[in-house]
């Protein structure tokens, strides 16, 4: 359970859900989070 004020990610390889946003990273791609943001 989060609050509004919680910074949420959640690394999965394809979509958990049809209600939320999914951004897909290209193959190869790198992604680095810090406190549950994208940073990189």
């Amino acid at each position: 359970m989060t609050t509004p004020s919680d910074r949420v990610a959640v690394i999965v390889t394809e979509p958990l859900t049809t209600d939320e946003r999914w951004t897909p990273l290209a193959p190869g791609e790198l992604a680095v989070f810090q406190d549950g943001a994208r940073i990189l």
